[in-house]
């Protein structure tokens, strides 16, 4: 059997030589060649025709954290607690989402690319969690890079996170900004203690948005491994 080939859409960066890179961590490569995938990174390009070219040859996407969005993308203006945006990498990105779609390719969308899927779906975010939830009593922003576990999350029964898991499971956490309105046709599948929505899928596409960094925790042990082997899965069904 072959093994499906998963795009992993880059993030721009900056070497130590000052030279702006397409970069993906390893974390998120690693993940899938676990799980049984062949992962290829998909840098940075506005060509519209590169991008087809390339997404031909994958049978799935997964989309990593990263930078803030611009939030005039979903029609807000930026509050002074919004982080680091690049707005080229948000229109990169948004393409190759909505042209995965179109082909209905699996897609998982981890921290930065849940968002971004939510965005490309019509959705909001919250562009700092402590300022819209200051009751809370999570910290969603580890202050380290953490492999650990920081908070619970409960499952959606029926939901594909459910599938591979159960009701709840232990999470980490990092990252300040969160889904506000789910998109259109997108139902939400997780949610932390304090209300932040944790995850989501499409209603009818092979689509998941994950909150929190599943490539990290797979880094200590294979807690993760059935969601990456769920999304390897979806994708061999593609190839």
């Amino acid at each position: 059997m072959t093994s499906p080939i998963i795009a992993v859409a880059a993030h721009t960066d900056v070497n130590q030589f000052q030279s702006r890179t397409s970069a993906v961590p390893m974390a998120y490569t690693d993940s899938i060649e676990r799980a049984g995938g062949i992962p290829f990174i998909l840098p940075f390009t506005m060509k519209l025709e590169a991008l087809h070219q390339v997404l031909a040859h994958a049978d799935g996407v997964l989309l990593p954290g990263g930078f803030d969005l611009d939030p005039e993308f979903f029609h807000q203006e930026p509050e002074p607690t919004i982080g680091k945006v690049e707005r080229t990498l948000d229109l990169f990105q948004m393409k190759v989402i909505e042209l995965a779609m179109e082909q209905q390719m699996p897609i998982l969308g981890i921290c930065r690319g849940a968002q971004v899927i939510n965005v490309v779906m019509g959705g909001t975010l919250y562009q700092d969690i402590p300022t819209h939830f200051p009751k809370s009593e999570l910290k969603h922003m580890q202050k380290t890079l953490s492999f650990d576990t920081d908070h619970g999350v409960s499952f959606s029964p029926g939901s594909r996170l459910y599938n591979c898991f159960g009701p709840d499971i232990e999470i980490n956490s990092r990252h300040h900004q969160s889904i506000k309105d789910i998109g259109k046709d997108l139902t939400v599948t997780a949610i932390s203690p304090d209300g932040v929505i944790e995850a989501a899928q499409h209603n009818s596409l092979p689509v998941d948005l994950i909150q929190w960094h599943p490539e990290l925790m797979m880094q200590k042990n294979d807690d993760m491994l059935p969601l990456f082997q769920s999304f390897v899965n979806s994708c061999q069904k593609k190839a």
